[in-house]
């Protein structure tokens, strides 16, 4: 019967080293979920395009919007046509 109580022996130990792995197992995703919100916090009052991690900073880490035309462009003649063409004034008052 000393296998029987070896076995029992085994099997307590067995379980109380799986009991302090659950409970380190807990304590870790706590840690994970505050972490987590901490990181939540923290993303949402900075900038995602800021650069304190990345050690650069300045200018040359933000990045610009190229500028476009979005007018056609137009040909002398037409240019000439239009600042010598007579508009018909109103005023306010008769609108």
């Amino acid at each position: 019967m000393g296998s029987l109580l070896e076995m029992q022996k085994l099997l307590k130990k067995k379980d109380e080293k799986i009991r302090e792995l659950q409970v380190q197992l807990e304590r870790k995703d706590a840690e994970i979920i505050e972490l987590k919100t901490k990181l939540d916090k923290y993303q949402s009052v900075f900038k995602p395009g800021m650069a304190a991690m990345s050690g650069t900073a300045g200018p040359a880490a933000v990045r610009r919007r190229a500028q476009g035309i979005s007018a056609e462009p137009q040909s002398m003649k037409t240019l000439q046509d239009v600042t010598k063409q007579k508009f018909k004034k109103y005023i306010k008052s008769k609108r």
